[in-house]
């Protein structure tokens, strides 16, 4: 007679109600005469347990019965401790008077050694607010309705059946069935704003698929090649796994990691300020180096002088070629004055260009592998902005003018 069987019979009784003997003895590959035998052996050492014949009938524990502290081993009560006291705050309303009368029934209370902490700085109240509406409408099976903002810069107001609550990596997400989709959906709790549990209850089943398969679909995901400086080694083997990041001699960071193609990318990728570079591909390179720019030109400092591009280009400059007659140098890819030492780029040797600023060549380089008319779309914005009164339309036509008498586009 197997004493682990019989507490396993108990376990299963516990959380089944009733089995029959022919189920519990295909569970543990033994006879129908030895479960009866365990049977009565539970009996004999105090468990309530009872049988009952006909249709219906089985092996069953008295109602109300709980398992004696001896049940657990030493090992288990630690166990079955230390997990109710890491639950995070958000998790833990009622958990501590659970933890208390454990405690009690073990006689033993273990070194609160562990806390978990789930709510963003600033917001701890605020955040365990919104996880026990969410709680208490996932437990009830009460609809909820709430504004959602996306990651494609989309607010849009959804009524969902409110499934599980999952922590992946860094954040918390609903999961929840979007009445309006007629599909499950999965929401990044910190973007669920004006959440209101509703009245409205639901008995249908809820099986949501596993996080990593679900979601808003994305229009589609690129794979980017990213180079990282040696300082950014702590967010690099936080955020990326180990297998998609290749030290270079210098000590630099490769990695190579699929993403949704969508504004959050662009966000992320920008937190990383200077300490990152997009190898590839050359459409994202563009796009975050105009973003940068433009957050550059947003907070310069007003006193910064001749950073515009718009006055490079009155009518009579046409005939400017690397130096305008009033000896102002201007950057031969994008005709950026060049009044700026910050701003000159370097030659392979890390001498200054002679010709170009860092924000079109760096290290011998052009940064970006672009036509002339990209490069026109690309400064378009800038030069309406530091041009009152100047059209795109017209910034493009004197642009399609000037260009070509820069030396980067100058054809032979």
């Amino acid at each position: 007679m197997s004493s682990g069987r019989l507490f396993e019979i108990v376990y299963l009784l516990l959380e089944r109600r009733q089995m029959t003997a022919a189920e519990l003895a295909g569970r543990f590959e033994v006879s129908v005469r030895t479960i009866y035998r365990d049977i009565d052996a539970l009996s004999a050492a105090g468990v309530p347990v009872y049988t009952t014949q006909g249709k219906g009938g089985g092996v069953a524990l008295m109602d109300h019965y709980i398992l004696d502290r001896a049940a657990f081993t030493e090992e288990e009560q630690r166990q079955l401790l230390t997990a109710l006291q890491s639950l995070p705050e958000a998790a833990r309303a009622g958990a501590d008077e659970t933890l208390a009368k454990l405690s009690g029934l073990f006689r033993r209370r273990e070194t609160d050694w562990l806390q978990v902490d789930l709510s963003r700085w600033g917001s701890v109240e605020a955040d365990q607010r919104k996880f026990e509406a969410l709680k208490t409408a996932i437990l009830d099976r009460r609809a909820a309705a709430f504004t959602y903002v996306s990651s494609y810069g989309l607010t849009t107001d959804r009524r969902v059946l409110p499934a599980r609550l999952v922590f992946k990596g860094q954040s918390w997400y609903l999961q929840a069935y979007c009445t309006e989709k007629e599909d499950y959906r999965t929401f990044k709790v910190s973007r669920i704003l004006k959440l209101s549990v509703l009245d409205e209850r639901f008995s249908r089943p809820l099986s949501p698929p596993p996080i990593e398969n679900s979601g808003e679909p994305c229009p589609f995901c690129v794979t980017v090649r990213l180079r990282f400086t040696p300082a950014m080694a702590y967010r690099v083997y936080d955020e990326f796994d180990e297998s998609c990041v290749t030290r270079e001699p210098t000590g630099k960071l490769l990695v190579a990691v699929t993403l949704p193609d969508d504004n959050w990318l662009y966000g992320y990728l920008l937190s990383f300020g200077a300490m990152a570079e997009v190898l590839d591909p050359p459409a994202v390179r563009r796009r975050l180096a105009k973003m940068a720019a433009d957050i550059w030109r947003k907070n310069a400092e007003p006193d910064m002088g001749c950073q515009g591009i718009g006055r490079m280009m009155e009518p009579s400059s046409k005939e400017v070629s690397v130096m305008n007659p009033n000896g102002q140098t201007f950057c031969q890819s994008c005709g950026m004055p060049l009044c700026d030492p910050s701003v000159i780029g370097t030659e392979q040797d890390g001498s200054p260009s002679e010709h170009y600023c860092k924000y079109c060549y760096e290290n011998g380089a052009f940064t970006g592998d672009m036509t002339m008319e990209e490069m026109i779309d690309f400064c378009v914005g800038p030069m309406v902005e530091s041009s009152p009164g100047m059209t795109a339309e017209q910034a493009k036509d004197r642009m399609a003018a000037f260009f070509p008498t820069l030396l980067r586009w100058k054809k032979d």
